[in-house]
C-alpha cells in the first residue's frame, strides 16, 4: 500500500530512472492522494494513457526500476503497481487530445522532476470517472475532492454528461447517492438524516448491497 510520502518517493525513482521527457495524468485514488487527501494510500497508480506523453519501453524500464510491477495481467500482484489505463471499464471523460485540455480547462500539475511531470485532470472529472465504480471508497474519495476544491453537483453533472454509456448511467445513479450522503448545507436539521454512518439502519440502497461507512464532514486537511 502506498500513502502519499510512498507515492512521492515512486515517482522520484522513476524520474531518476528516465532517459527522456514523460508526462503523466494520473486517476483514481492516486490524484487524490496527491491532491491532498488525508490517511488514503492505494494499491496501484492508474495513469489515463490519452492525456499522458511517453514511450513505454522507457516507462517500463523506469517503473519496474522504481520497485512497482508495470501493467500487470491477469491476477494483480500483492505489492503495488503501475497501470496504463485505456478506455473500457475505467472512463474519464473530457479530454480532448486536440487542445490538451479537459471540458476547457487545463491540467493541474502535481509533481514535477527532472523529466517526469505529473498531472491531473480538473476535480469534477475525477469525481464523474469515480462515480462509474461508486463503491464505498469511491464515494468517499468524491465527498472529499468536492469539499476540498469547492465542487458542486453541477460540475460533476456536467462532467458525467461527457461519460459513454452505459458508464454514464451507472454514475448518474451513484451521483443521486452521492448527494444524498452530502445532504444539505451544513447546519441544517437534515444532514443526519442524510448521511448514514455505520451501524445506523439504511436509509437507501446501493447496487451491490454493500453498507455506507463513511465519514462526513471528509477532513478537508491537505498536507504539506
Amino acid at each position: 500500500m502506498l500513502d502519499r510520502d510512498g507515492v512521492l518517493r515512486v515517482l522520484e525513482r522513476i524520474d531518476a530512472n528516465l532517459d527522456d521527457d514523460v508526462r503523466l495524468c494520473l486517476i483514481g485514488s492516486g490524484a487524490t492522494i496527491l491532491l491532498g487527501q488525508p490517511a488514503r494510500g492505494t494499491e496501484d497508480l492508474d495513469v489515463w494513457a490519452r492525456a499522458s506523453r511517453f514511450r513505454e519501453e522507457a516507462l517500463r524500464r523506469a517503473v519496474r526500476s522504481a520497485g512497482l510491477d508495470y501493467d500487470p495481467r491477469g491476477e494483480f500482484p500483492n505489492t503495488p503497481y503501475f497501470r496504463v489505463v485505456h478506455p473500457g471499464i475505467v472512463q474519464v471523460p473530457g479530454y480532448d487530445p486536440a487542445t490538451g485540455r479537459w471540458m476547457g480547462q487545463d491540467e493541474e500539475v502535481v509533481w514535477r522532476g527532472e523529466r517526469l511531470v505529473v498531472t491531473v485532470p480538473p476535480p469534477e472529472v475525477i469525481v464523474a470517472s469515480k462515480l462509474v465504480r461508486g463503491d464505498d471508497r469511491d464515494l468517499e474519495d468524491c465527498l472529499w475532492l468536492m469539499a476540498a476544491r469547492g465542487v458542486d453537483a453541477v460540475a460533476v453533472a456536467r462532467a458525467v454528461r461527457g461519460l459513454p454509456r452505459p458508464a454514464r448511467d451507472k454514475a448518474k445513479a451513484n451521483l443521486d447517492i452521492l448527494n444524498l450522503l452530502k445532504g444539505p448545507r451544513p447546519g441544517s436539521a437534515g444532514r443526519k438524516r442524510a448521511v448514514r454512518l455505520a451501524g445506523e439502519p439504511a436509509t437507501t440502497s446501493r447496487p451491490r448491497g454493500h453498507p455506507f461507512v463513511l465519514r462526513w464532514p471528509p477532513s478537508t486537511q491537505v498536507p504539506p
